[in-house]
């Protein structure tokens, strides 16, 4: 038999029983940490670290059985409200009242304030009193004395004795100007014009910028002349075309700034004025101005104005020139002046010489334009950069009343002209001169001209020089170049002409050779009347 023949069957009742699969590669990852840690566990007590553990954890122990008393300081803010004061209490009765303030306005003026209350009657009567409620001002002001004496004048400038030699015997027989009280007069009145209006008020600058004015005249010479000591504002103003044909922006375009000055003439040349296109685009502006709707009539009033002067602007640029502050040396003096030439001999005018002395400086110059009744010291840029280098419009030529105006009345020369420095120059020495002179160590500033055109000296013919002919239009009227007598060219000889002998050829080599010499010199006699006359002068 065999033993497979006892094996009973066996039957199948479901699925047969299977290994457990494995759990993938992170329970394979997991079960060796596992494994690393309980091997560490058992392993770490037989080494070195043992020892280490147990005295770490002993002190934590240790540690954790000591007492700890920790203070902690709490600060709580309380915010404690004070009650606010108790109103004042209120009055029973009506209580005068009476407060006085000072100040100062920004233009120097010192103002003293007082308020002053009294009872009254029912407001409704009192509404319709003026008096109940007004404003009164006061006005105080010291006018200053005037420089009278060598002495005084030389307060302002120590050098003036020294400077002038005759100026002791000029002030003995001089006297304080009546001018010097009426600018005093003028300021005044403007001062009471605009006491209503205090941001307008004249400045205390303004209001002392005058330290005399002294007529004076020498009793040898009779030569008069105008003392005025003062400050030195600057005008920027004028313009020439002839002269100058652009001009610099920031002076243009600086305030209160005018193309004119009061000393002009009449155009030399055909160059515009620089300013001549600006005017024209601030008159086509103004002029577009006034097409637009809806304008105010205030604007409309202002545009109008503005434009009726621009066009009186261009029209004086177009014919006239003016000094140019820039360039030329003049002073500024008082419209106060104007209403007293020809009446009074003292009174300067346009075109007058004048020397402007500062420090140790003696400086030309002529009027040039007016100003203000009320204001006196001002002159050129020019000039007032030789007296401060940095003068601007903007920054005058002396704050201090440190400058002595010497002005001569009735040495004006008409017709005016484009400024003829050199002669200034002269003029002025000799007026100087009949007033006693310039002391030692002292001279008169000489300017240099901005706009001096070179010289142009013909030289002389030499007696041999042959020249071209000159055109027939240069040919002078009263010698006529000959012509040839048209029968002579066909060999007749008119019946009533004698023949002529036959000159011989060295007398009329000799002949052309004058003749050649004289249209030469007569076209370049023309030639330089066409320089002269194109504004270069000949000397």
């Amino acid at each position: 038999m065999n033993k497979n023949d006892f094996q009973a069957p066996i039957e199948s009742k479901g699925p047969s029983w299977q290994p457990p699969g494995r759990g993938g590669v992170f329970g394979s990852v997991g079960r060796l940490i596992l494994l690393l840690i309980v091997t560490a566990l058992i392993v770490l007590p037989f080494t070195p670290m043992a020892g280490k553990i147990k005295r770490a954890l002993n002190e934590l122990a240790e540690k954790a059985r000591t007492t700890r008393i920790v203070n902690r300081e709490i600060v709580k803010r309380v915010e404690v409200r004070t009650p606010p004061p108790p109103p004042p209490p209120l009055p029973s009765k009506f209580v005068p009242h009476k407060e006085v303030d000072v100040t100062t306005l920004y233009n120097g003026i010192s103002i003293d304030t007082k308020v002053e209350t009294s009872e009254g009657n029912y407001a409704s009567l009192e509404v319709e009193e003026p008096d109940a409620y007004k404003v009164s001002f006061s006005l105080s002001v010291r006018i200053p004395k005037a420089n009278q004496s060598v002495k005084e004048l030389a307060r302002i400038n120590p050098n003036l004795p020294a400077m002038l030699p005759g100026l002791g015997e000029l002030v003995a027989h001089g006297q304080v100007s009546g001018f010097y009280h009426k600018l005093y007069e003028n300021k005044i009145a403007m001062v009471q014009r605009d006491l209503t209006r205090l941001n307008k008020l004249l400045d205390r600058h303004n209001m002392f910028d005058c330290e005399t004015i002294l007529e004076l005249k020498d009793p040898k010479t009779s030569r008069k002349a105008l003392l005025i000591q003062s400050e030195m504002d600057v005008v920027a103003d004028g313009t020439d075309g002839d002269r100058a044909a652009t001009l610099d922006d920031s002076i243009a375009g600086s305030d209160y700034y005018q193309p004119f000055t009061s000393y002009f003439w009449k155009k030399k040349t055909s160059v515009p004025n620089p300013l001549l296109a600006r005017w024209q685009s601030k008159l086509n502006g103004a002029t577009e101005e006034l097409t637009k709707k809806g304008l105010s009539a205030e604007r409309t009033r202002h545009l109008k104005i503005v434009t009726d002067q621009l066009k009186l602007e261009i029209e004086d640029m177009k014919v006239h020139s003016s000094l140019i502050a820039d360039s030329d040396p003049f002073i500024v003096i008082p419209l106060l002046f104007k209403p007293y030439v020809g009446s009074n001999e003292n009174a300067p005018q346009m075109g007058d010489l004048a020397v402007v002395i500062h420090d140790k400086q003696i400086l030309p110059a002529i009027c040039g334009d007016y100003g203000p009744t009320m204001k006196v010291g001002e002159a050129s840029l020019f000039l007032a950069k030789q007296v401060n280098p940095k003068s601007t419009p903007y920054r005058r030529g002396e704050d201090a009343l440190k400058v002595t105006y010497l002005i001569f009345p009735g040495t004006s020369k008409k017709p005016f002209g484009p400024p003829n420095l050199k002669q200034w120059h002269t003029l002025c020495m000799q007026y100087l001169n009949e007033l006693g002179g310039i002391g030692n160590g002292f001279t008169l500033h000489t300017w240099e001209d901005k706009f001096k055109k070179p010289e142009i000296v013909a030289e002389p013919v030499p007696a041999d020089f042959v020249g071209p002919p000159a055109p027939a239009s240069l040919a002078p009227a009263s010698a006529p170049v000959p012509m040839k007598d048209k029968a002579a060219d066909d060999g007749d000889t008119p019946a009533d002409k004698k023949a002529t002998p036959p000159k011989k050829p060295q007398a009329k080599q000799a002949a052309k050779k004058r003749r050649l010499r004289k249209l030469a010199l007569v076209s370049l006699g023309q030639q330089l009347l066409k320089l002269k006359w194109g504004g270069i002068s000949l000397r």
